[in-house]
């Protein structure tokens, strides 16, 4: 390495360092990987409930403790009429009620079919499907056990009876365990968001500042104030990753089955596409905040057809063929492979080589642009 090269190299280190919104930025970013953790999760608890017991019965009064035992349910309001439960969902101080009418335990006595009726908040579907889901189960359970109670079974009689049972078996994630897909997903994302935005930031800054100019006239060729752009982002970067791979591990027990060190090398296929995206919109942005706003644009499109969001599978066809453009998504399958599968270099090749000609391609168009600004 040229003395030209080293002393870009300390500049670059030098000017991040003094740059404290960007060393927050890169922080936070990776830092947001715990908050996730915290904040993001696929499971129902709690739920503020409103009851609306018409019978005001030792059944109905059972079937409401069934629903208050578990830790998916809050009962916080018992209502006397429709309208205070259509307020309570209006407000949001309830997210499911529980209708239980007059005649419910006249039915079950007289060995009618009963019904109880679940009104959820639809305007976040994932909580209320869950919600619907929990309370369902809890209704035919409390069913089940009227029948045999009616029957006159016990429960040694119960395993006599014959039946058909599902082995379930669960690979890579038996307890199926959300926050270990959420948080490798954010370590991805984290990943890809400091690459475009420190890349973005590094080019435009010469810009901003007008060092760039006093760049073109030094005795410097393009590729050299490249690679000086590149090594000091790609230290801190992986810095960066390695923290929130240990606030995943280590905060979150995410398990590590694969090669940690094949995960970084890994990586830098990522970064070096990422600084590609960078520069690449560094060469079309004048200033700091086009950049970011530019930034953004790509970004979340990058992000969205990855897989981290939603599945691919569940996308519109068309949009499945336009995810194969996505970075993300073979990274994603790298990340979830080592960290969740253990698979190893003779699975992932195929995402490696994808995420390589594409980091490639990119790279070399940004660096095309990149010495035209420089001419």
């Amino acid at each position: 390495m040229n003395s030209r090269i080293k002393s870009l190299i300390k500049k670059e280190f030098i000017q991040f360092f003094r740059d404290k919104a960007l060393v927050m930025l890169v922080i936070y970013i990776f830092l947001e990987v715990a908050i996730c953790g915290w904040a993001l999760f696929m499971e129902v608890k709690n739920l503020p409930t409103a009851v609306y017991d018409m019978d005001k019965s030792q059944y109905s009064r059972n079937l409401v403790e069934n629903f208050s035992e578990t830790e998916n349910f809050n009962i916080k309001y018992y209502v006397n009429d429709y309208n205070e439960i259509e307020r309570l969902l209006d407000r949001g101080r309830a997210s499911i009620a529980i209708v239980i009418p007059k005649d419910f335990s006249l039915n079950i006595i007289e060995g009618r079919q009963s019904k109880v009726q679940l009104l959820a908040d639809g305007s976040n579907s994932n909580t209320a499907t869950l919600a619907i889901s929990y309370g369902a189960k809890i209704i035919r359970k409390y069913s089940r056990n009227i029948e045999i109670e009616r029957l006159g079974i016990s429960k040694n009689q119960i395993s006599l009876l014959p039946s058909v049972n599902s082995l379930v078996n669960s690979w890579y994630n038996p307890g199926l365990n959300f926050t270990h897909f959420n948080l490798v997903s954010m370590v991805a994302i984290a990943a890809i968001f400091t690459g475009v935005l420190l890349a973005s930031g590094a080019v435009v800054r010469e810009k901003e500042v007008g060092t760039l100019e006093q760049l073109m006239v030094t005795p410097i060729k393009s590729y050299e104030l490249i690679i000086a752009k590149i090594l000091p982002m790609g230290i801190v970067k992986m810095f960066g990753l390695a923290v929130g791979v240990l606030i995943s591990v280590f905060l979150f027990d995410v398990p590590v089955r694969g090669s940690l060190i094949l995960f970084f090398l890994l990586s830098t296929l990522l970064f070096f596409t990422a600084m590609g995206v960078g520069v690449l919109i560094a060469t079309v942005s004048k200033n700091m905040q086009q950049s970011l706003l530019l930034s953004f644009f790509v970004l979340f499109p990058i992000m969205f057809l990855s897989g981290t969001v939603v599945p691919i599978s569940s996308m519109p066809v068309l949009l499945q063929w336009l995810s194969y453009l996505s970075p993300l998504r073979y990274y994603m399958n790298i990340v979830v492979g080592i960290f969740l599968k253990g698979v190893g270099l003779d699975v992932l090749w195929s995402q490696a080589l994808s995420l390589g000609v594409i980091g490639s391609v990119i790279f070399l168009i940004s660096s095309l642009r990149f010495k035209n600004i420089m001419r």
